[in-house]
């Protein structure tokens, strides 16, 4: 089988059947494919078998598929057969960075979280031995729910034939594609050689000029922190992902909720050189669902507006709650009370609960539901099931110290996504299993901005927020939470 002779209705190991070609770079043809045996969308690369690279490609897919972080669009199968090596990778329905930029730059609260989150997965990918070496705006994937892909973990690289000298090499060429990145969030311009949809940067006397010179508004250290990630105007380059993630959690910059907008059907990017098959085209029924998901992102950016942004906008978000009529708290009543007299209480720790699995849930994320900042969120683990009797886990969740017993009238919960399931435990004692907690409030089937509000006020240490349900995420389950707050 030759990769340039198969044609739509080509049925390759009597699973995967050739819908739509996407394009071609040399020897290497995309193709937007269905699953037939487990009946879903999936994005498929051909290739002989013994064309310059073949080895090196397959040997990268099937290093890239034992990666289990869901911020990378999976590889889903790599092999060869009939003198064809094909690399199989998930389908989503996404807007790609560049499509993003296409009405210009990114708000640079917005962009400082994007590019954090995938300096943070990168980060993780090298410990594990993977590096991407060739990120470009096409790479960053982002759902209708607001979640961050990167496409073409080590493949990308192999098919273009780009390696790194060493590990230290691979560290620091990431690092400066993060910066890359960031730069074109910041002013819709392409500070790389490389050919994108992007136009190039501005350059003064050949030297690229710093994003505050593209556009203004810009923070001062954000602007220093992209220079330092390319090496601009003598800046030392960070040496890792993980060293520009943490440089990028230090920048002060304003927060605000990202604007989620209904994702660009692609079929092909602008550079045919090198397809990158990762865009889901979209039919009526998921329009709809992404319409809803649109008002809910809309409804809570709302409240956030009203009443401001950042920590303090966030704590009279909940102060609102306690009145529905929004009803400004009356003068001479001093502190942060509200009309109903709560105030807010203070979490001194949260952790991610997984008694059913290795006991944690991505707690190193875990504190972002605290910093006021609702453009952090801190997100499940992926799942290939629904919880629930017939899944794995019947929940995960986050777990609240509020270092001792206080009365609790409410939490408010700013979720991600469509159609979570959520309850309020709470115990005097921290425990091991979901059972060891009280169930005191619950709510089905929410998204966007939910108050928890037990019946009577609740004298406890520990509260957990159980998710019981979580929203789906393309073909598997992934819930998230951007902030909690708790109120007595």
């Amino acid at each position: 089988m030759s990769p340039n002779a198969v044609e739509p209705g080509t049925r390759l190991v009597d699973r995967y059947r050739l819908e739509e070609p996407l394009g071609e770079a040399g020897g290497t043809s995309y193709w937007r494919a269905h699953d037939e045996l487990l009946d879903r969308p999936v994005g498929l690369c051909l290739l002989r078998d013994d064309a310059d690279g073949a080895g090196d490609i397959l040997s990268a897919a099937r290093r890239a598929a034992g990666l289990s972080d869901a911020r990378f669009l999976r590889v889903l199968d790599a092999s060869q057969i009939d003198g064809v090596v094909y690399v199989v990778t998930e389908w989503i329905t996404a807007s790609s960075l560049a499509d993003l930029l296409a009405d210009g730059p990114l708000p640079p609260a917005e962009a400082r979280s994007m590019t954090a989150e995938i300096a943070d997965a990168l980060a993780a990918a090298h410990r594990q031995g993977l590096a991407h070496l060739c990120l470009q705006p096409e790479h960053v994937l982002r759902t209708p729910h607001g979640q961050v892909k990167v496409a073409g973990l080590a493949v990308d690289a192999a098919v273009r034939g780009v390696r790194a000298d060493s590990p230290e090499e691979a560290a620091r060429r990431d690092a400066r594609g993060c910066g890359a990145l960031l730069y074109a969030a910041l002013t819709a311009r392409w500070p790389g050689e490389e050919t994108t949809r992007l136009a190039a940067a501005p350059r003064d006397n050949g030297e690229l000029c710093t994003p505050r010179q593209v556009r203004a508004g810009i923070p001062d250290d954000l602007d220093d922190v992209t220079c330092r990630s390319l090496g601009v105007r003598d800046h030392a380059p960070f040496d890792s992902p993980s060293a520009l993630a943490a440089s990028l959690a230090a920048a002060h910059v304003t927060a605000r909720i990202p604007v989620v907008e209904d994702p660009v059907p692609v079929s092909a990017p602008a550079d045919p050189s090198y397809p990158t098959p990762y865009l889901a085209a979209y039919d009526d029924e998921s329009r709809r669902g992404r319409g809803v998901a649109t008002r809910a992102a809309w409804a809570l950016v709302v409240l956030v507006l009203v009443f401001g942004v950042g920590l303090a906008g966030w704590q009279l978000l909940m102060a609102a709650l306690d009145d529905p009529k929004g009803n400004a708290r009356p003068k001479g009543t001093g502190g942060t009370s509200t009309t109903n007299g709560s105030r807010p209480v203070k979490v001194i720790d949260v952790t991610g609960f997984d008694p059913q699995g290795d006991g944690e849930e991505n707690s190193d994320r875990a504190a972002r539901v605290l910093d006021g900042d609702t453009g952090t969120v801190w997100t499940t683990k992926t799942y290939f099931d629904q919880f629930g009797p017939g899944g794995l886990k019947e929940g995960v969740g986050l777990l609240l110290d509020l270092g001792e017993k206080r009365s609790v009238t409410s939490v408010a919960v700013a979720l991600e996504g469509q159609g979570t399931d959520v309850e309020l435990r709470a115990a005097d004692d921290r425990g091991d299993r979901a059972t060891d907690y009280s169930v005191v409030a619950q709510a089905t089937g929410k998204s966007g901005l939910v108050e928890l509000r037990p019946d009577q006020p609740v004298s406890t240490r520990y509260l957990l927020v159980w998710l019981t349900k979580l929203p789906q995420d393309g073909a598997d389950y992934r819930g998230a939470i951007s902030e909690i707050g708790v109120r007595g």
